[in-house]
């Protein structure tokens, strides 16, 4: 007892030196380092991860109970032999049941090096800030030198497992109804309420209530080391909606408890201005500055400017690779956490990207590559309730002001024949350009991208290429406005281009007479920039482009003119626009 009271005093003399860690625990994203390897690597299997406690250390954290999700603890060591800076903190959840606390069969969700404290290299000392989202089990803390188990920390809980979180609203094909759905751990009678007063809730929908477990997908990590528990995901839809009114709703449960209050919008009428804002690839980063699977830091940026501008946004579209979990359940949780304030105020529609649906020979047409994680489309489907025709068919259309948006999937074929080309063309030729003149079109893979990558089966100008065969001449007939895409990591913009040619270049043009489309690649918003793919040789329709910075995209429509703009997310500046007009 003695020994062990004399190394926490001079721990707390080493406090001293490195207080700035405590007061300022928050790393702003531009810090955030990139690392090139799987961060994971060593603490993934028993083999590698070993058990291997030092008698001699202190470590451990406070406080160890949280009332709420996203609240703060501060994790503390010292007496580390060797200290190096190499040396890891993982944060795991739930703790194992194993005597040691950590289970090191399974990925951490998040974790951070040791030497972020400043003391710890020169001391084997130190203290980290980390900030813990409610993921509805209890979280531990492992110390870690190369693959050992040094140390483990007491065990943090949650006053409530079943703190209803993640909320995200979601558009359906009735202009009347808006979808909520969120997260617990347990739930007895789940429900949302609403009405357009705050605090007085004259509507209550029971909501439907499923999960996914690891059997439900197809390989590692999503079926073994990267999986965890995502709880019970609960499905409302708020119905008999006035345009354009103000909602006020909460969700959650008679006995577990309720959300906040949040607000929202009702469908606005096809006079209404509305404002979208859409980008792709962003992914998820950690606010305290812990390292994730894949850590995307700029997404902080993008979010963050995002939710200054919620007044006067009506709309998000993320276009494919959502969270980059790559079949990391966790990485879901916080996504969920990280969108959670846009998308309880705005729905949050989705389309389906590569790192959410692949993976081999689940599905025809899907490209043969693991860049899912074993995920294959599950968490994607059962997290976000689009307005979809079927299971694994994860193309939707709706209507909002005076645009009609239709999104697909090109992770699943979309040639002649099939029933996402069905779907397609029946929806462009059902548009009533009336009520909603323009037509804008979504998906994640784009149709024309500046890229020296034209491999079979996936390469950029490949797809493309595929694409324009396909869909090109049904965006002719019907008059498609403006194309989203992503997937390519940075923006391009085409002039109003139909086979491969020019029908108007510039800042403004008409698009009364379907001569072509405006195409933007949009998959700027937060992973690592594909800098190094542009050809020898710029194609004649590529007009405007940037793989040197972060942002996403503003569009502001009405009847007569649709106003698009390109924001860097360092600045929020304009740095590409463009008008389109509509004339009678």
């Amino acid at each position: 007892f003695g020994l062990k009271m004399l190394r926490q005093l001079i721990f707390i003399g080493f406090v001293l030196l490195s207080r700035r860690d405590l007061v300022s625990g928050h790393r702003e994203a531009k810090d955030t380092i990139y690392l090139e390897a799987d961060p994971y690597d060593h603490l993934l299997w028993p083999k590698v991860a070993t058990v291997d406690l030092d008698g001699s250390m202190y470590f451990d954290v406070t406080p160890t109970r949280l009332s709420t999700s996203g609240e703060w603890v501060t994790v503390y060591w010292s007496g580390v032999s060797s200290p190096s800076s190499k040396d890891i903190i993982g944060v795991y959840s739930p703790p194992a049941s194993n005597g040691y606390g950590v289970n090191t069969s399974t990925a951490p969700i998040k974790y951070q090096y040791a030497s972020a404290s400043s003391t710890h290299t020169s001391y084997g000392s130190g203290q980290r800030k980390f900030r813990l989202i409610n993921m509805r089990e209890k979280v531990v803390f492992g110390f870690f030198q190369g693959s050992s188990l040094k140390a483990v920390s007491s065990v943090v809980e949650f006053s409530n497992y079943n703190e209803p979180l993640q909320g995200h609203l979601a558009l359906t094909s009735d202009t009347t109804e808006m979808t909520l759905m969120w997260t617990t751990k347990e739930a007895l009678s789940p429900k949302v309420m609403w009405g357009t007063e705050s605090n007085q809730y004259e509507g209550t929908k029971s909501a439907e209530t499923k999960t996914y477990n690891a059997k439900n997908m197809c390989g590692t990590p999503a079926t073994g080391y990267g999986y965890r528990d995502p709880g019970l995901l609960h499905t409302a839809t708020m119905t008999d909606l006035e345009p354009g009114k103000t909602y006020y709703y909460t969700f959650g449960d008679d006995n577990y408890g309720f959300s906040p209050e949040y607000s929202f919008k009702a469908h606005p009428d096809s006079n209404s201005t509305i404002t979208v804002v859409a980008f792709g690839d962003m992914g998820v980063a950690e606010s305290d500055g812990s390292y994730l699977a894949e850590t995307c830091a700029y997404s902080l940026n993008t979010t963050s400017r995002i939710k200054a501008q919620l007044r006067s946004l009506d709309i998000v579209l993320h276009i494919g690779d959502i969270s980059y979990a790559l079949g990391y359940s966790s990485m879901w949780d916080v996504y969920f956490d990280q969108i959670e304030q846009i998308a309880t105020s705005v729905p949050f529609m989705v389309a389906i990207g590569n790192h959410e649906r692949n993976w081999p020979y689940t599905s025809p047409g899907t490209f043969n590559n693991s860049g899912s994680g074993g995920e294959c489309g599950i968490p994607h489907e059962m997290r976000f309730p689009m307005p979809t025709p079927a299971r694994d068919s994860p193309w939707y259309s709706f209507n909002y002001g005076s645009a009609h948006f239709i999104v697909m999937s090109t992770e699943h074929s979309f040639q002649k024949g099939s029933s996402q080309y069905s779907y397609i063309y029946s929806d462009l030729k059902s548009v009533n350009k009336t009520n909603t003149p323009w037509i804008i079109f979504a998906g994640h893979r784009p149709m024309y991208v500046a890229s020296k990558d034209s491999g079979y089966p996936d390469g950029h100008t490949y797809v493309a290429q595929s694409l324009q065969y396909a869909l090109e001449p049904l965006f002719q007939s019907y008059g498609v406005d403006l194309a989203l895409w992503a997937h390519i990591h940075g923006y391009q913009r085409t002039c109003s281009v139909y086979q491969g040619s020019c029908y108007s270049s510039g800042s403004s043009s008409s698009s009364s007479k379907n001569k072509g489309t405006t195409h933007v690649v949009v998959g700027m918003a937060g992973r690592s920039l594909h800098n190094n793919i542009l050809p020898s040789s710029m194609p004649s329709w590529l007009i405007y482009y940037d793989l040197q910075n972060y942002g996403y995209s503003r569009i502001n429509i009405n009847a007569t003119h649709l106003v698009f703009q390109y924001v860097h997310n360092n600045d929020n500046k304009v740095y590409d626009s463009l008008v389109l007009h509509k004339y009678n």
